[in-house]
């Protein structure tokens, strides 16, 4: 599984794309709490996400799939994480 990062959530791991092995059967949630704690700590809390976030499974909006963040992912899954708030 591919984890695309954008905007400023790049700058807190260095990088714009991690990438993690998944064997057998990983939700949304499950996969983000994979995720380094520094944006864990950004992104989750317990187990729902942070409003100021958008994020796409390949490139649709979990908040808008039937089973939300407890979707099923798979290893050539791409999640991307994009903030949606900023200044102007």
């Amino acid at each position: 599984m591919k984890v695309e990062l954008i905007g400023h959530m790049k700058s807190v791991v260095g990088k714009d794309v991690l990438e993690f092995e998944i064997k057998g059967r990983m939700t949304v949630i499950e996969a983000l709490k994979m995720l380094p704690k520094e944006l864990k700590d950004i992104l989750l809390e317990g187990e729902k996400l942070r409003p100021g976030f958008l994020v796409l499974l390949n490139g649709s909006d979990v908040r808008s799939l039937s089973k939300g963040v407890e979707t099923l992912v798979l290893d050539g899954d791409t999640l991307t994480i994009i903030p949606i708030i900023h200044g102007g």
